[in-house]
C-alpha cells in the first residue's frame, strides 16, 4: 500500500474513530477493506511515451513534457520524479534524463527520456541610436559594429559577425541604406535594413601657438605662423581675420579669427600680439680667425665691418672691443666685440687671434694631421693628396700658395736642400712635403698611405715662401 493510500485510510480512521466513536467502526471497516479491495484491482503502472523531447534553450524540465498517462489517475494526481542531474538547460545538447511515475497504487514505470536542449531564438539588434536612422560622424569609423551590435541569447556578443550587403562609405556626407544581417551558431538569423546618415556636425579646430605671441619690431607678421587651423571634413575653410598688426607699433594688438566649413560648423579664436625689439644688433667681422708672426703689427678694429639694428640702425661706432693679444708672444688670443641696442639687446662675436713664430706655427699644423689619410684630389681638413695637404698647412698659417706641385714650386723661391729651415716646401717631380728639421720630411705620400714622416734625401730642391 503506497503513503497516500496510507495516509486517505488514517485520515479516516481519525474522523471515524477518534470523532465519531465505536458507533461507526463497522462502517469504518466497511469502507477500509473497500478501499483495499479497489486497490488491489489497479495493477496497470502509469505509461511513458516520449522517448526524446526538445526543449528551448534554459528550459527547466517538468512532467507535462514527457507524455505521461495513466488508466486511473490524472498527470496531476501522479508521483513524477525527473532525474535532471545530468541535464544543463543552458548548455546545448542532449541529455539523458531518467523519469518515474508513480499512480496512488504505488504502480510506477521508469524510463530513460533524451532530452535536445536547442535554440530557436534569433539575435537582436541594438542601435546607437533610437529607431532605423542611425547618425554617423563623417570620416568616423567605417567599422558596422560601431553603429550596430548584435547580442544573442545563447552565443552572448555576435557582433563580430554581422554581415552587411554594402560597406560603409564615411567619407562623404549623405545617406545610406545598408542591409545589416548576423545568425548565431544554430543558424537563427536577423535581418534589418539601416539608414545611416553621413553627418558634419564638427566645427574646424583653432589652435593657437600661445594665447599672447610676441613678435619682433619691424618684422613682417602673418598670422597662419602662429594659427593652425584644421578640420574634420573639409580640407579648406572660411577663415575671416578681424584686426591688424602692424609691427613697429610697440603696443598690444589683437586679431579675432573666425573659421566656418562648408557644414557651416563655426569656431572662433582671439589671437593676442605683443610688439618689441626683440633682436639683439647684428655684428659682421671680416674674419673669424687670423694668423700672424711674433714682431707683427695689430689691430682689432681692422676686422669689424658692421654692426646694425632692426630697430636702431648701424651701431658701428658704438661696438667695444676687448682684446688680449700680445704679439711679442707666441699663443692664441681673443678679440670680443660686443654693442647693445636701446632695448637692452646685446650681441657679441669674437676673433681668434693665433701667434706663431714663422716656421714653429707650420711645422706644428703639419705634425697635427699626421695619420690623416691620402686622399687623391683633397685638400683637407682630414683626407690629403700631397699638393693639398702643403697648401693646407699653409692656409692655415695665414699663406695662400698654388694649389700643385709644380705651380708652389713655381711660386715660391727654389732653393737647395742644404738651405732648408723648418716650414719650407720640399719638392720633386710630382710630389711635395714640408721640412720639419733634422733631416724629416711630413708629406702626404699616396693612396692607401698616411699623412707621415720621410726623408729629405728623396727630394729634389726646397721652395721658401
Amino acid at each position: 500500500m503506497n503513503n497516500r493510500l496510507k495516509t486517505f485510510i488514517l485520515e479516516n480512521l481519525q474522523e471515524h474513530v477518534i470523532n465519531r466513536k465505536a458507533m461507526f467502526i463497522p462502517l469504518l471497516f466497511v469502507s477500509t477493506f473497500g478501499l483495499v479491495g479497489y486497490a488491489a484491482i489497479d495493477k496497470e503502472a502509469p505509461t511513458i511515451d516520449a522517448n526524446k523531447i526538445s526543449v528551448l534553450y534554459g528550459t527547466d524540465l517538468d512532467k507535462t513534457m514527457f507524455s505521461i498517462e495513466d488508466n486511473r489517475d490524472s498527470l496531476a494526481n501522479l508521483d513524477v520524479t525527473i532525474d535532471d542531474s545530468s541535464y544543463d538547460a543552458n548548455q546545448l545538447g542532449t541529455y539523458s534524463v531518467e523519469v518515474s511515475a508513480t499512480d496512488m497504487f504505488s504502480n510506477t514505470v521508469t524510463k530513460n527520456v533524451e532530452v535536445e536542449v536547442i535554440d530557436k531564438t534569433a539575435p537582436v539588434f541594438t542601435t546607437s541610436c533610437d529607431g532605423y536612422v542611425i547618425e554617423v560622424a563623417v570620416n568616423g569609423s567605417a567599422d558596422i559594429t560601431e553603429y550596430v551590435t548584435a547580442t544573442d541569447n545563447v552565443d552572448g556578443d555576435v557582433s563580430a559577425f554581422i554581415e552587411t550587403d554594402e560597406t560603409l562609405d564615411t567619407s562623404k556626407l549623405g545617406t545610406q541604406m545598408i542591409e545589416v544581417s548576423v545568425s548565431d551558431n544554430s543558424g537563427n538569423t536577423t535581418t534589418e535594413t539601416y539608414e545611416f546618415t553621413i553627418t558634419d556636425t564638427i566645427a574646424p579646430t583653432i589652435t593657437l601657438s600661445d594665447d599672447t605671441i610676441t613678435v619682433d619690431y619691424g618684422s613682417s607678421f602673418d598670422y597662419s605662423d602662429y594659427v593652425t587651423i584644421m578640420d574634420n571634413y573639409d580640407k579648406e575653410v572660411d577663415v575671416n581675420v578681424e584686426g591688424s598688426v602692424d609691427t613697429k607699433s610697440e603696443e598690444t594688438q589683437t586679431l579675432t579669427i573666425t573659421a566656418t566649413d562648408s557644414s557651416a560648423n563655426t569656431s572662433t579664436a582671439t589671437l593676442t600680439v605683443d610688439v618689441e625689439d626683440l633682436t639683439a644688433p647684428a655684428i659682421t667681422l671680416s674674419k673669424s680667425k687670423v694668423s700672424i708672426y711674433t714682431g707683427d703689427s695689430f689691430s682689432a678694429s681692422k676686422y669689424l665691418s658692421s654692426a646694425t639694428d632692426n630697430k636702431d640702425g648701424d651701431l658701428t661706432d658704438e661696438v667695444k672691443i676687448s682684446s688680449n693679444v700680445k704679439t711679442s708672444t707666441k699663443g692664441t688670443y681673443t678679440v670680443t666685440y660686443s654693442v647693445s641696442d636701446a632695448a637692452g639687446n646685446t650681441s657679441s662675436k669674437t676673433l681668434t687671434v693665433v701667434v706663431t713664430t714663422k716656421t714653429s706655427g707650420i711645422v706644428a699644423t703639419a705634425k697635427s694631421k699626421l695619420g690623416c689619410a691620402y686622399k687623391y684630389g683633397s685638400t683637407g681638413p682630414n683626407t690629403f693628396d700631397c699638393s693639398g695637404f702643403t697648401q693646407w698647412v699653409y692656409a692655415q698659417n695665414g699663406k695662400s700658395i698654388p694649389r700643385t706641385s709644380s705651380a708652389q714650386k713655381s711660386g715660391g723661391t727654389v732653393i737647395s736642400l742644404s738651405q732648408l729651415q723648418p716650414g719650407d716646401i720640399v719638392w720633386r717631380s710630382g710630389h711635395v712635403g714640408i721640412y720639419v728639421g733634422n733631416g724629416l720630411v711630413i708629406h702626404s705620400p699616396h693612396t692607401g698611405a698616411v699623412v707621415s714622416y720621410t726623408s729629405v734625401s728623396g727630394f729634389t730642391c726646397g721652395v721658401r715662401y
